[in-house]
C-alpha cells in the first residue's frame, strides 16, 4: 500500500451522507485499472477482472465516511450550532480547528476560556451540544453569507508522520481501508472481485447495502478497530503487531470456517494477526446477515484515538491487512 494513497485520502472531507469527494479522489486512482459504478445512496462498486473467471462473487469492502458536525443552527451572534454525525468523544472538541463547507471554510469549536469556567464546570466535559463554531463572523447575516444549515464540518489535521512507521491523520480508521482497497484493485490478481467503498458507516447502514445489492457468496470487510494497547489497556488489540480478526461482536458470530481459513492462510504466509479481540459492535455483522446470509470475516486495522482528530496507525499493520486480504482474495472459492 502507498502511503501516498493514504495521505491524499486523510485529507479529503467526507461524513457520513457526504462522501462524494472522497469517491471521486479513489476513482481517479482506480480509473483504468477496473470497471465501476456509483449506486443511488453512493456506494463506489469497482469490478476487477483476474486472470480467471469467479462464478460466485467475492466481495471485498471497506468504508469511505468519517464522524464529523452538521451545521444545525446559525445564532444571531454569527456562530454556528451544531450536531455530531457518528461517535465523537465531546471532550476532545473544545478548541479544535474544523473546516466548514464546500469552500472548507476555516473555523474553530468555541468554549469558555479556563478561567472564566467555574469550578463545577471544569470537572465535566462541556455536551457537544452547548458547544458554538466561530468563523469569525461577526453576525447571523455575515455568517449566512458563508455557511448554511445542513453544511458538514471536518477536523482540521495533517497527515504526519510519528517516529519510525507510524502515521496520524484524520480520518484513518476508514481511509487506510481505502487505500489498501486502491492498491488491490491496482494489482494484478487471480480471480475476478468485487470491491465496494461504502457510505453511512457511521449511521450505521452502508455495509448492509452493498452486500445486498453485489449477493456474494463470502465477504471480507476491512476497517479501523480501536486499539487497546494504552497505558491501563488489556493490550489484546496493539499496533505494530498486525491485523485484527476478531471472531465475534454483539450483532454476529463471524464465519468460523472463513475465520479458520484466514487465520491458517496468515500462519502459512506469515502474516502478522492478532486474534484475541472481541468486538462490542463495529456495523460490520449486517453484511453477515444480509439477504441469507454471507460468511464474511472482518480485518480490522488498530488505530488509536478512534473518532478524534488525530488518529494514529502502523504502517506495519496496513501491510499485514493488505497481505491477508490478498491472500484471500486469491483463493477460489468452493
Amino acid at each position: 500500500m502507498k502511503l501516498s494513497h493514504l495521505d491524499r485520502l486523510s485529507g479529503i472531507s467526507g461524513i457520513s451522507g457526504d462522501e462524494s469527494a472522497v469517491a471521486e479522489a479513489i476513482i481517479r486512482k482506480i480509473d483504468g485499472y477496473a470497471k465501476w459504478e456509483r449506486d443511488s445512496v453512493g456506494t463506489l462498486f469497482v469490478y476487477k477482472e483476474g486472470k480467471e473467471r469467479r462464478y460466485e462473487p467475492m466481495l471485498v469492502m471497506t468504508h469511505m465516511d468519517e464522524v464529523g458536525l452538521l451545521i444545525s443552527h446559525i445564532t444571531d451572534d454569527g456562530y454556528l450550532r451544531f450536531v455530531t454525525v457518528g461517535e465523537i468523544d465531546s471532550r476532545v472538541l473544545p478548541g479544535r480547528q474544523v473546516l466548514v463547507g464546500e469552500n472548507a471554510l476555516p473555523g474553530v469549536i468555541s468554549c469558555k476560556a479556563i478561567h472564566q469556567t467555574t469550578r463545577e464546570e471544569r470537572e465535566k466535559p462541556i455536551p457537544a451540544d452547548r458547544l458554538l463554531i466561530d468563523i469569525g463572523a461577526a453576525n447571523r447575516e455575515e455568517a449566512e453569507k458563508l455557511v448554511k444549515i445542513g453544511d458538514s464540518a471536518v477536523f482540521l489535521s495533517e497527515f504526519e508522520r510519528l517516529g519510525g512507521r507510524r502515521v496520524k491523520g484524520k480520518a484513518l480508521d476508514a481511509r487506510t481501508g481505502c487505500a489498501i482497497l486502491i492498491s488491490l484493485i491496482r494489482a494484478d490478481l487471480q480471480y475476478d472481485t468485487v470491491f465496494a467503498f461504502t457510505t453511512r458507516h457511521h449511521t450505521g447502514d452502508g455495509e448492509s447495502f452493498a452486500a445486498y445489492t453485489v449477493e456474494p457468496a463470502k465477504a471480507v470487510v476491512i476497517g479501523g478497530i480501536a486499539s487497546d494497547d494504552l497505558p491501563g489497556g488489556k493490550g489484546d488489540c496493539a499496533l505494530g503487531k498486525g491485523g485484527v480478526l476478531p471472531l465475534t461482536e454483539r450483532r454476529t458470530r463471524y464465519d468460523r470456517t472463513f475465520s479458520a481459513e484466514a487465520i491458517s492462510l496468515a500462519a502459512e504466509k506469515g502474516i502478522a494477526l492478532q486474534t484475541g479481540c472481541v468486538l462490542t459492535d463495529t456495523g460490520t455483522g449486517l453484511v453477515h446477515h444480509s439477504r441469507g446470509g454471507v460468511p464474511s470475516v472482518f480485518l480490522g486495522l488498530p488505530c488509536r484515538y478512534m473518532g478524534s482528530p488525530a488518529v494514529v496507525a502502523d504502517e506495519a499493520d496496513m501491510e499485514a491487512v493488505e497481505a491477508l486480504a490478498l491472500a484471500l482474495i486469491e483463493q477460489p472459492i468452493e
